[in-house]
C-alpha cells in the first residue's frame, strides 16, 4: 500500500475520530450512574494504583479543582479512599476501594456487551476488517506523542 500523504492522514483522522466518537457515544448512552469524567478518573486509579490527586488531574487533562470535586464525589460513593502519602507528609494518595474496582469492571463489561451487540450487527466483511484493524488501533492508543511519526527519517520500531 502506498504511503499516505499529510492530507489523506488528516482525512483518515477526521473520519476515524467521527466513527469512534459515534460508537463511544452509543456505549456511553447505555451507561448509568457515574459520568464519564468520574469513570475515567476511577479507571486510572484502578490501572495505576495509588496516586496523588495532582498527578491524576494531569493524567486526566483536567484542572486541580475539577479533580478535587471528582475525587470528593468518588469518595462519597465509597469508590476511592484518601490516605497520607508516606513519602510526602504534605500530600495524600488516592486509592481505589473494592467497590470502586467492582464498578470499573462492571462498566467495562457493560461497554463490551454493548459493543459486541453492535459488532454482531455488522456484515462478516466489516467484522473481519475490525479484527484486522485491532493491532493498529491498540498501537494507536499507546503511542507517545513525543515519538517521531512513522514516516519520518528516524522511524521508531514497534514492540
Amino acid at each position: 500500500m502506498a504511503e499516505l500523504t499529510d492530507a489523506s492522514i488528516a482525512t483518515l483522522a477526521r473520519a476515524l475520530s467521527f466513527a469512534l466518537g459515534r460508537a463511544n457515544r452509543r456505549m456511553l448512552a447505555a451507561g448509568e450512574g457515574l459520568g464519564q469524567g468520574h469513570l475515567n478518573a476511577l479507571a486510572t486509579v484502578y490501572r495505576v494504583g495509588s496516586i496523588r490527586p495532582g498527578d491524576l488531574a494531569q493524567r486526566e487533562f483536567v484542572s486541580a479543582p475539577t479533580m478535587t470535586r471528582t475525587l470528593r464525589e468518588l469518595e462519597d460513593r465509597g469508590l476511592v479512599t484518601r490516605t497520607d502519602d508516606p513519602g510526602d507528609g504534605r500530600s495524600i494518595l488516592i486509592s481505589i476501594t473494592d467497590e470502586g474496582e467492582h464498578e470499573v469492571l462492571r462498566r467495562r463489561s457493560a461497554r463490551a456487551d454493548i459493543l459486541a451487540g453492535l459488532i454482531a450487527r455488522l456484515d462478516v466483511d466489516d467484522q473481519q476488517a475490525l479484527g484486522a484493524a485491532l493491532p493498529a488501533l491498540e498501537h494507536l492508543g499507546s503511542i507517545d506523542l513525543d515519538e517521531p511519526p512513522a514516516n519520518s527519517a528516524s522511524q521508531p520500531t514497534r514492540s
